[in-house]
């Protein structure tokens, strides 16, 4: 301060001084100092300031303590969400082995729970990761639902086409004792249970109790009973246990998969498909332009990769739409490198479906979009009541590109039977090997 006066002073002196011409010359360069000055002052603050903000921003982000702001909406998800189970009702099983009839599906639904996250048994570790698990609670919601948990509907057998699969090659005997046990506990190749039944209460079933007494290889159903959600509501360790960067050091890993069930990648897959990579879609790193961004789901033990495509705004905030394209179900026919979730044991699908039999216990099943969307046209041909529309069916995510937060998720998948015929199985025999769909799940969050 002392040196400044001092330079006034001394500036004063020389304009008292100085002649007119002089005066102005000296006026000039000294307001041409001062630009100078306050141009570098606000560069240099901007940046100061800049970089603590973000510094500030990437790590409240962070999970890299149990005391961020990302870390407290992490750890129990704050933004409502919601399940919606549309169940396929197979309308004509009695006329499944007529050649000249196609399955007929009756979409019923939707059946709306609201859906809470919670980590649980949450660990930190020296790599910069954490490790937990995921612990899911469904409530049912009749208010926005249509129809009811006691309605009836009726789908494919999973017990008889999952021993069916599994028998296909076995030695004749083996087929023809599994046959003569189907007769005997009168099993048909189409059940009729309630919506309750068949997604979260599960159902007692006779072949599932006698295959799980024989001990069939490859079937290796932990549960008493069926259902697609079965034992699952309110289950810890059902998910698996995660471990994902927290993205201390590098915001960009923040979310990123590490580790599933301590393995990084999936034993059965090949090449890049067994990777696993990206993120469980909860909590993300700032995309910026990212042309694509990656979802790692434990329903289907893989990843999906989701592509650019403009913006979306929610409530004024912009943010990047990323959706499912063919790439996700393909077969390799139009992406080549997608051909390593095609198992080598079978014979070549049509594009659109991804087999997650091995995920599934065994089971022949097929994920796709809801209705077939960009499916071969082969799948819709083959039964009836399919309708894909863009509107309905697109899957898509919104992320904040700054801050990687959620704005909006809309993911519609479809799961699928294959019923295909087997030898000496009477229940399968004189019937077309098709593709039959179960039900689709509508994953949901209100716009933040």
């Amino acid at each position: 301060m002392h040196r400044i006066m001092n330079f006034v002073y001394i500036y004063m002196i020389n304009m008292i001084c100085c002649t007119a011409k002089c005066q102005k010359w000296t006026t000039f360069s000294l307001a041409g100092v001062f630009v100078i000055l306050g141009i570098l002052l606000v560069i240099l603050w901007d940046l100061c300031l800049l970089g603590w903000f973000h510094g500030y921003v990437n790590h409240e982000l962070s999970l890299s303590n149990n005391k961020t702001k990302g870390y407290n909406m992490w750890k129990e998800t704050p933004v409502p969400m919601y399940l919606q189970f549309y169940l396929f009702n197979w309308t004509n099983p009695h006329e499944i082995k007529n050649a000249s009839s196609k399955p007929n599906f009756i979409e019923h639904g939707p059946y709306t729970y609201y859906e809470h996250h919670i980590r649980e048994n949450i660990t930190f570790n020296n790599n910069n990761t954490v490790t937990f698990y995921t612990k899911r609670v469904w409530t049912f919601l009749p208010e926005q639902s249509v129809g009811s948990l006691d309605d009836n509907i009726t789908t494919l057998n999973p017990v008889v086409v999952t021993v069916g699969k599994i028998v296909k090659n076995k030695h004749v005997l083996v087929k023809k004792a599994v046959n003569f046990l189907l007769e005997e506990k009168k099993v048909k190749l189409a059940i009729t249970k309630t919506v309750r039944q068949f997604i979260f209460d599960g159902y007692e079933d006779p072949m599932l109790d006698l295959v799980h007494k024989l001990n069939i290889t490859g079937f290796h159903v932990p549960f008493s009973k069926f259902g697609w959600f079965a034992e699952r509501n309110g289950s810890v360790t059902y998910d698996g246990i995660f471990n994902i960067f927290t993205g201390a050091d590098d915001i960009q890993k923040l979310g990123v998969l590490n580790t599933w069930n301590y393995q990084n990648n999936i034993s059965y897959l090949r090449d890049s498909c067994a990777k696993i990579n990206g993120t469980t879609g909860e909590i993300w790193y700032p995309p910026g332009n990212n042309e694509t961004v990656v979802l790692f789901t434990s329903d289907l033990c893989s990843s999906l990769e989701l592509k650019r495509n403009g913006d979306y705004y929610v409530h004024g905030v912009v943010g990047n739409k990323y959706i499912g394209t063919k790439k996700i179900f393909d077969n390799g026919t139009l992406y080549p490198e997608m051909k390593c979730f095609v198992p080598e044991d079978i014979s070549q699908q049509a594009s659109g479906i991804r087999d997650v039999s091995q995920c599934k216990f065994g089971a022949p099943a097929f994920v796709s979009y809801a209705h077939f969307y960009l499916a071969d046209p082969s799948y819709r041909e083959a039964i009836s009541g399919m309708n894909p529309s863009a509107d309905k069916h697109q899957m898509f995510l919104v992320l904040e590109p700054n801050t990687g937060m959620p704005l909006k998720v809309e993911a519609k998948l479809q799961l699928n039977l294959k019923m295909e015929p087997v030898e000496d199985i009477s229940l399968l025999t004189g019937i077309k090997s098709t593709i039959m769909p179960a039900f689709l799940v509508h994953a949901d969050s209100n716009d933040v």
